[in-house]
């Protein structure tokens, strides 16, 4: 049976910036008994030797400056960028260096750019959950055909039939674990009748019991404040916690209330820890693995910089070991969490970074909202889809007898300032919904008051629902912008028709926000959206709505905020390093900078076709300081001489 989708909040809400699995189960994923086994028989990977590179001919754009103008020719030696200009000039800088160096003319149309950049992953949260049962709405950087009910019961009833599966769960015990299940891509019910709500799918523990009668079941909603169990499960989680006993008294009224649509931190918790502990321990020890596709799929895909929103010490611990015994494919800069006042008054002072190294803290993250997704991003109006009166998720009210205030409350307002006024540290604050946006600028300004600190880049992460008058407010105070650009393709259709109709037409102001001379950033929230700068370029260039039918009347959400091709380089390249703290290395290929760069089979930038092509545009190689971390195997590159 399915029902309606509801919501029972609790406090602080889930998305990709806040995984409940990393927080909760913390203290297991970090044992000293997992710890030594990651790092048991492995050696220390050594690096490869930087290679003495000159490139002409194709198109060369070193973006220095933020131009998109072309250059002739681009040398690179000891890992960094030597010169770029004519062929003569670098020709000669590269002899200056006294060493031997190859000469690589590029075919016709191949461009060479600056490596890209994601400017808001989640990179131990994502691998973490990489074993569990994929249930998410995406083939690569698509969205799946037929994505609704009937493909997810395929997909638990073919898990249980595959005899690897069927052997763990029938003698260990195991629990069916799945994720990224997104039921804002399922066929929603849209309202006929006016003043009454659309109806987006969810699913309850009768649904599940009818596909998995004989084993437990617990999924991951993709906006990760929701998890849906079975009946096998809740009774599990009813028999081993004494609190969830004490409060709903018996077994039934533990079913009937909960529905088996957990919800928030306060009932995922104990499910979480109910789960067998060697099964725990199997999907941390997968980690690294996951690691290294998820690092894969980044230099496939042409990235060399990425940074993690929303770093916690347990997640720092594995990545940092993860780099210790493998290659560095990509360059990683990191945010630190910050959840509670206490958390604010442990920071250090910040002292401005002056040069790279694995792992730099550039910015402190806070959380304060969830996602408008899963209808939990924090808003001054009611969502136009059920629950009713559902206002989202402000993750910071005074007491819970008074969970959506009208204005920041006094916990916030001392958070912020902690961060930004007392430690001095560049600050990223998560806010989806409309009230939340209007929260986070006027925490900053607060902040600014006490005391203002130049050149921090502060920002707000998704930023997702916005008046052009805030635009305004966040130029004058200084504050930008990072868009996670999927909203507009990937969820723009459930949004305009099911979630917010008109309202949508303030989703993702990127054209307005250049227009009033901010620099943004697009991200993807990874594991929110696949990673892809080329996709995310794309997107913000057409801001085409992917699940539309065929047969939709206009699919451009909101036209005039349509970025050109050169803005949308620059949003994941020059300007997103200079949002995370890296213009002085990376982001372009400025004389003594990094040599991170990739080779396309085609500009981006002087393309007929955009929509659903871009993405396809082949990375033929990816460079990161002089070392090729991915050739394209499929394409044959001429040799260097």
């Amino acid at each position: 049976m399915i029902h309606d989708h509801e919501h029972i909040h609790h406090g602080c809400t889930h998305c990709g910036c806040n995984n409940p699995v990393l927080k909760i189960l913390e203290k297991e994923l970090s044992s000293s008994e997992i710890i030594t086994k990651l790092s048991e028989n492995k050696t220390p990977f050594t690096a490869h030797t930087e290679e003495s590179v000159l490139f002409h001919g194709g198109i060369i754009r070193p973006l220095i400056g933020g131009k998109t103008h072309t250059v002739e020719a681009i040398g690179f030696h000891k890992g960094k960028v030597v010169a770029s200009g004519s062929l003569l000039h670098v020709t000669e800088a590269m002899i200056k260096t006294g060493h031997l160096f190859k000469t690589r003319k590029l075919d016709k149309g191949h461009t060479l750019l600056p490596g890209l950049i994601e400017p808001h992953v989640h990179l131990v949260p994502s691998a973490i959950l990489g074993s569990w049962l994929d249930l998410s709405p995406y083939n690569g950087q698509f969205l799946k055909d037929g994505y609704n009910i009937q493909w997810l019961k395929k997909q638990l009833d073919d898990y249980q039939k595959d005899p690897k599966n069927k052997e763990k769960l029938d003698q260990n015990n195991y629990w069916i674990l799945g994720c990224n299940l997104d039921p804002a891509f399922m066929p929603f019910e849209k309202s006929q009748t006016p003043g009454t709500l659309n109806k987006l799918v969810t699913f309850d523990y009768q649904f599940l019991d009818n596909i998995v009668p004989d084993y437990p079941v617990f999924i991951m909603s993709a906006s990760m404040h929701t998890a849906y169990v079975n009946s096998l499960t809740l009774r599990i989680i009813f028999d081993l916690n004494k609190s969830i006993r004490d409060q709903y008294k018996t077994f039934e009224n533990y079913q009937q209330t909960t529905n088996g649509q957990l919800q928030e931190t306060e009932e995922i918790g104990p499910a979480l820890k109910c789960m067998p502990i060697r099964q725990v321990a199997e999907f941390a020890l997968g980690s690294f693995k996951h690691l290294e596709e998820l690092f894969d799929t980044a230099v496939q895909r042409g990235v060399t910089f990425m940074y993690d929103a929303g770093m916690t010490s347990v997640q720092e611990l594995i990545l940092k070991l993860y780099l210790d015994f493998h290659q560095k494919k990509v360059r990683i800069g990191v945010a630190q969490t910050c959840l509670t006042l206490d958390d604010a008054k442990k920071l250090p002072t910040f002292t401005p970074i002056k040069e790279y190294k694995d792992l730099y803290s550039g910015s402190v993250k806070i959380i304060s909202d969830g996602s408008n997704q899963g209808l939990t991003g924090y808003q001054s109006k009611p969502y136009c889809c059920y629950p009713a009166d559902n206002l989202g998720v402000f993750n910071f009210p005074e007491d819970k007898d008074h969970p959506h205030p009208d204005e920041p409350t006094q916990t916030y307002l001392d958070i912020v300032k902690t961060v930004v006024a007392e430690k001095e540290w560049p600050l990223m604050i998560h806010a989806n919904g409309d009230l939340a946006v209007k929260f986070a600028i006027e925490v900053y300004d607060a902040a600014f008051k006490a005391k203002k600190v130049a050149d921090r880049r502060h920002r707000i992460e998704h930023c997702s629902i916005l008046e052009q008058s805030q635009i305004q407010q966040m130029k004058d105070l200084g504050i930008v912008p990072s868009f996670l650009i999927g909203h507009v393709g990937y969820y723009g259709y459930p949004f305009k028709e099911a979630i917010f109709e008109e309202k949508v037409e303030k989703l993702d102001l990127c054209r307005s926000s250049l227009d009033a001379g901010l620099r943004i950033s697009l991200h993807t929230d990874y594991s929110v959206s696949p990673i892809g700068p080329l996709r995310m370029m794309e997107q913000a260039i057409t801001r085409m709505m992917e699940a539309a039918p065929d047969d939709y009347p206009d699919k451009v959400l909101n036209e005039k905020e349509c970025l050109t091709p050169e803005q949308a380089l620059l949003s994941v390249t020059y300007d997103a390093a200079w949002q995370c703290h890296a213009e002085q290395w990376t982001g372009s290929l400025q004389d003594g900078y990094f040599a991170d760069f990739v080779i396309l089979e085609q500009d981006p930038l002087t393309m007929k076709t955009y929509y659903k092509e871009l993405r396809k545009v082949p990375v033929l190689e990816t460079w990161k300081g002089g070392v090729q971390v991915y050739q394209n195997t499929d394409i044959v590159v001429p040799e260097t001489v």
